[in-house]
């Protein structure tokens, strides 16, 4: 349950980081780049700093203390 739980929540996070990057690379218009732009920031910040609780959190769960 779990495993498939954190699966589903990385790939939601990157298909919206493909996707805001997506439009920050290729659009004209540079107020849809800047908001594309500042979701990108937001999902990378987090992705990148909620990873390390993640895995502790699966850490804890494959222990059996969760």
């Amino acid at each position: 349950m779990w495993t498939s739980l954190i699966t589903l929540i990385a790939l939601v996070l990157l298909i919206g980081v493909g996707a805001a990057a997506t439009v920050t690379l290729t659009t004209s218009d540079a107020g849809r780049a800047h908001r594309a732009l500042t979701l990108l920031k937001i999902l990378l910040g987090a992705i990148l700093g909620s990873s390390g609780l993640i895995a502790a959190v699966i850490s804890l769960h494959q222990a059996g203390l969760l």
